[in-house]
């Protein structure tokens, strides 16, 4: 079967060109399957393993767990936490970690964050009277490291930034990064955010050396609700939950003072699990292996570089302002002269059939870097053709029309 093949949306909706890849990715036949399959034959509460079914589920979890863990090359498999997604992942990590964080403490953070990875820092900055520190960024490249050597202070407690931007497509060197960090100050606590890059490259936990990563089912072709929370043991057990409920507690004493928590992973997994979205992540993550990242990531680079040639040759920069056009990221943000963002994006779709997206993205500081508040993201995915590219172009060279579909 190809691979457009296993997405039912595709055949489902004839002529739909899915470029908003960077929100959700779509799901293919096995996801869907595999949670349908789950409320169908098991629907038991993990916990009860008292009979087959009940067994069943807290097998699936365990297996799921295994498999996250080898995706992301961590060597002990409890380390790895489910969440709702990446937000929850970071608010855990966030909060979990305010008894760290002492007045004139400094977080570190970059202006291309996704909101999850700042509103999280800033209010717990404000809560211990510590200081959010800017590092700055490269126009053409994301973090500047030699800027960021310059702002890290015996106060620097936490570190947090993200892999790869949810709008402009930066892709940090997590691993040099990291390296020039721990020479300068090796206890500074470090947090990648990994929603944008964990379906498109390879995310090493073990080589980067870094201390806590986030990333959501739903953007790696898997199910909407369901998160991971990948951290060092060590950190983890100092960590303090941000929920606490059935599962997460070894016992309670008598007259309800004391109590003592689960180990870890049960510790971060208060009530019911998302046992259904779990199953389905774990065939997202069957067809990530069988696909190969590598795969995907070629791919992907090849309908950049086969767009970057189109858009030259069609000499589209001219009147459309490319904010990204050489980054390896498979994004791609816009803004048409004149036009503003959202005119655009439902031009694409009623004329083209075209889903991008338009807006802030949810990274509401990263005009700081271009001087837009708002664009037009495109971002691709494992499904994406040169076909559709070429769709693209010709949507884009007619983009001065749009007052006539809109009106």
């Amino acid at each position: 079967m190809k691979i457009r093949e296993k997405f039912p949306i595709l055949r489902n909706n004839p002529g739909l060109i899915y470029l908003d890849n960077g929100a959700t990715t779509l799901k293919p036949i096995s996801v869907i399957q595999a949670e349908t399959s789950y409320l169908e034959n098991i629907s038991a509460n993990p916990h009860a393993i008292d009979y087959k079914t009940g067994f069943a589920a807290t097998e699936i979890i365990t297996e799921t767990r295994v498999k996250t863990a080898k995706l992301i090359n961590a060597k002990n498999t409890n380390e790895v936490i489910f969440t709702s997604g990446t937000t929850h992942s970071i608010n855990q990590i966030a909060f979990g970690l305010k008894n760290f964080i002492h007045e004139k403490d400094e977080i570190l953070v970059t202006t291309m964050e996704h909101s999850a990875n700042l509103l999280p820092w800033i209010i717990v900055a404000n809560e211990k009277k510590a200081q959010i520190v800017k590092i700055p960024l490269n126009k053409d490249t994301g973090i500047n490291i030699n800027k960021l050597v310059e702002v890290i202070t015996p106060q620097t407690k936490i570190f947090s930034f993200v892999h790869a931007s949810n709008t402009i497509g930066f892709e940090n060197d997590v691993k040099k990064i990291v390296q020039k960090v721990r020479t300068i100050n090796p206890n500074i606590i470090i947090v990648v955010d990994c929603a944008q890059t964990i379906a498109h490259t390879n995310v090493d936990v073990e080589s980067w050396d870094v201390d806590f990563i986030a990333f959501s089912a739903h953007k790696m072709y898997g199910p909407f609700g369901l998160g991971v929370l990948w951290g060092k043991i060590a950190l983890l057990n100092e960590l303090l939950p941000i929920f606490y409920g059935g599962g997460m507690s070894k016992e309670i004493s008598e007259d309800l003072i004391n109590y003592k928590l689960a180990s870890i992973p049960a510790k971060f997994e208060a009530g019911t699990p998302n046992i259904s979205a779990i199953a389905a992540f774990l065939a997202a993550l069957n067809f990530l292996e069988e696909i190969k990242i590598e795969k995907i990531r070629k791919h992907e680079h090849e309908l950049k570089d086969y767009l970057r040639n189109k858009i030259k040759a069609n000499k589209l920069d001219l009147k459309i302002d490319f904010y990204n056009l050489e980054n390896h990221a498979p994004i791609l943000n816009f803004n048409a002269k004149n036009v503003n963002p959202q005119d655009i994006t439902h031009f694409l779709d009623f004329k083209y059939k075209i889903a991008s997206r338009s807006g802030a993205h949810c990274a509401r500081r990263t005009e700081e870097v271009y001087g837009e508040k708002t664009s037009v993201r495109i971002s691709f995915g494992v499904y994406n053709t040169k076909e559709e590219i070429d769709v693209l172009i010709e949507a884009l060279n007619n983009i001065d029309k749009f007052l006539d579909v809109i009106f």
